[in-house]
């Protein structure tokens, strides 16, 4: 799979294609050459995947903080500190 396809590639797609890989790879009916290439295709899948919960679990952090800014109940007035 070439970079350009994998950009385009969802996090379940490429998820799913990965454990397709790891199957074939366990399996263990392939040549060494089309082992080598399938382990390949898979660290590439696997980072690309990475990349993808990494960007929403960073999305999810910022929207929290958003929310958390928006409901938190203002501060006390110094003068009233306990």
């Amino acid at each position: 799979m070439n970079r350009k396809a994998l950009e385009h590639l969802s996090f379940e797609e490429g998820y799913e294609r990965l454990e397709e890989i790891i199957r074939q790879l366990e399996e263990g009916q392939l040549s060494l050459e089309e082992s080598l290439a399938l382990y390949e295709e898979g660290v590439r899948l696997a980072r690309h995947c990475e990349h993808t919960l990494d960007a929403a679990e960073l999305r999810v952090t910022q929207l929290l903080m958003e929310t958390s800014e928006e409901i938190s109940p203002p501060g006390l007035p110094e003068d009233e500190e306990e």
